[in-house]
Parts: structure tokens; sequence; C-alpha cells
């Protein structure tokens, strides 16, 4: 669970410096820059599948509700990010992606201090 963790803080991170890249350039969200923040869901999506699966295995009888909340806010933000990336054609589009990656990421850590035998 450690090393998914990892591959979500790396891709998240790829993503944020991507996305700074092109605002800083400025450039609008291409193909490249979406498909990076698509890829933030997909990870993001697989850590809850995975988290979802060890909850219902009896894996740590923690706050659910907090969990789940922490999750779905995740994917949540990350889908809505990429949607404003898609619509907003300028530096601006860029800069969400890499303003909603970040953030993904210190989600991730504040799991982590919440969820803790979750990730052992």
């Amino acid at each position: 669970m450690l090393a998914l963790s990892i591959l979500v803080a790396v891709v998240c991170l790829a993503t944020t410096l991507l996305g700074v890249y092109y605002a800083v350039r400025d450039l609008n969200a291409d193909l490249v820059l979406l498909g990076a923040c698509a890829l933030v869901a997909v990870v993001w999506t697989t850590l809850g599948i995975a988290l979802g699966i060890r909850d219902l295995g009896g894996g740590h009888p923690g706050d659910r509700i907090t969990l789940y909340g922490y999750l779905l806010t995740g994917l949540a933000m990350t889908v809505g990010g990429g949607w404003v990336g898609l619509w907003e054609r300028s530096r601006w589009g860029s800069l969400v992606i890499a303003v909603v990656a970040l953030v993904a990421v210190v989600l991730l850590m504040r799991l982590h201090q919440i969820w803790p035998g979750g990730f052992a």
C-alpha cells in the first residue's frame, strides 16, 4: 500500500510541475497535461479501491467517513480540475490543474496522518 501511495505522490507532483511549466510558458492545457490530470485521477481511484478492499477485509477500525471523504474529495477535485483545464483555454486552466495536483498530494499526506493503519 505504501508503494501505491508513493506512486500517487510522484504522479501528482509531476503533474504539478508540468502544470506550472505550462502556466509560466503561457500555454493552455493540451492533451499531455490533460492526460497527466487523468492519470492523477486513475491512480487516486486505484488507491481508493485498494484502501476500500483493505477496509472491507477488516484492515482498520478507524473513521471511515473521513477516509472515504478524503478519497472522494481527491477524485472529484481532480476531475473538476481537468474539466476546468479543458474548457479554460488560457494559462489559468493549466494553473488550475497544477494547483489541483498539489492539493491532491496534501490530501494524501493528511490521509497518512489520519488513517495510518491503512497504509502499513
